[in-house]
């Protein structure tokens, strides 16, 4: 004998379960917007994928659905990683979107160079320390890596990994080819 099932009761008991576990109401039918997605493990970004390509085209200036397309993935998918991966606004027909995910950089440390996952925002960090080694090989004076010694970074996994400021070594690593500014920036891209 088949069972009568109150069906609204069922979906007012299942809305009323996911608010009290903090859930939107769209997640508590089950069906998420993007925005209530869990936010995915902290992983290197491929910078290869379908994903990143589309969300390259809305940087310079194609709309979503253009840029999906373009690069072959669904909107959805494409509006589902947006969300999730970065902060992004729209001002006009123009998209502007803020990568906050960590990058791979290379720095110099205790005298080898070393690949770190780093916050984005310390980027320009390691960036003024590379001005910084780049115009002391070219001059030979010292005083520009003084504001880098003592200081280094941590890692995304809380590693600490101190700038290397001695200029012997330096320049031991400029002259073995470890300091070859063109292709550090293009391991990490």
């Amino acid at each position: 004998m088949a069972r009568n099932r109150n069906y609204k009761l069922e979906y007012q008991r299942r809305i009323t379960a996911g608010l009290s576990k903090g859930r939107s109401r769209s997640a508590a039918r089950g069906h998420p917007r993007a925005a209530d997605l869990p936010k995915p493990d902290q992983v290197a970004i491929d910078r290869d994928s379908a994903l990143e390509r589309a969300l390259g085209h809305m940087r310079r200036g194609l709309s979503q659905s253009a840029a999906a397309k373009v690069s072959g993935v669904s909107v959805e998918a494409l509006r589902r990683h947006r969300l999730l991966n970065t902060k992004s606004l729209r001002e006009g027909r123009q998209w502007v979107i803020f990568d906050l995910r960590p990058q791979a950089f290379w720095i110099a440390s205790q005298g080898k160079l070393v690949a770190v996952t780093l916050a984005n925002e310390e980027g320009s960090q390691v960036s003024a320390y590379w001005r910084a080694v780049d115009r002391f090989l070219a001059t030979n004076e010292d005083e520009h890596l003084f504001p880098f010694e003592g200081n280094g970074v941590y890692d995304v996994a809380a590693r600490y990994h101190p700038y290397e400021t001695r200029p012997n070594v330096l320049r031991r690593m400029e002259a073995v080819d470890d300091l070859n500014f063109i292709e550090i920036y293009a391991d990490v891209q």
